[in-house]
């Protein structure tokens, strides 16, 4: 599956591409049907069929944040495909008027699955102290319950007021974590960086234990200011 994308085809700048032509196209035809005053089906077909693009090439360039990184690739690669499935079946209902019940159902639930995989995909590769390992492990079932929950209303398996309440549960929890996880890793970068200590004179190479500020070398006299970039 890794080599479906080979080093001439960059999800994340083919994504990029994409979602800049699909925002222009969407603009433009809104600002056209805005000065002609009048909105058909047909604009408004192409309309949403841009956003879809839109919004699948924003999942694809999540994840090809995670192929750029060399890291599982496997769930990126899975998490592009099936997001992209999801737009193209969502597509199809589109241009069909939404008349099949059941394909609009099948393009939601992939959508969501897609979303899930690529929620997996982004917090994979977040770097987080041992302490904070926790949080990241939890968001993996969490965004996955969400899903199941998504899924079950769409199909009518999942009513009441009860189950609402439960995915809003689940959603904020896991939307919470989403957003502290990439916190706690520019906080841990932040922080080794502070602690970074000079261990050598870069003249004599004699042993030093110094952070920022001017140090004169012991050993061979040799002064030299230290500091952060």
């Amino acid at each position: 599956m890794n080599s479906m994308f080979s080093k001439s085809i960059n999800p994340k700048r083919t994504g990029l591409q994409v979602l800049i032509v699909s925002v222009v196209i969407s603009a433009a035809l809104a600002i056209f049907s805005l000065l002609r005053g009048e909105f058909s089906d047909t604009d408004g077909y192409i309309l949403l069929t841009a956003l879809s693009i839109a919004a699948a090439s924003v999942l694809t360039l999540s994840n090809g944040i995670v192929l750029e990184q060399g890291r599982n690739k496997p769930l990126a690669t899975l998490a592009i495909i099936v997001s992209v499935a999801g737009f193209g079946i969502l597509i199809i209902t589109i241009w069909n008027s939404f008349d099949h019940d059941d394909l609009i159902k099948i393009a939601a639930s992939t959508i969501f699955v897609g979303t899930m995989l690529t929620h997996w995909s982004l917090v994979s590769i977040a770097r987080v102290p041992a302490r904070f390992r926790l949080l990241q492990v939890a968001a993996f079932p969490l965004s996955g319950v969400l899903a199941t929950f998504l899924i079950g209303i769409v199909w009518g398996l999942e009513e009441g007021s009860q189950t609402a309440q439960i995915a809003g549960v689940v959603g904020i929890l896991t939307v919470a974590i989403t957003i502290i996880l990439p916190v706690l890793q520019r906080l841990t970068v932040a922080e080794g960086r502070t602690r970074r200590k000079i261990s050598y004179c870069p003249y004599c190479g004699k042993s030093l234990n110094v952070t920022n500020g001017s140090i004169t070398c012991p050993s061979c006299g040799a002064s030299f200011r230290v500091r952060q970039v």
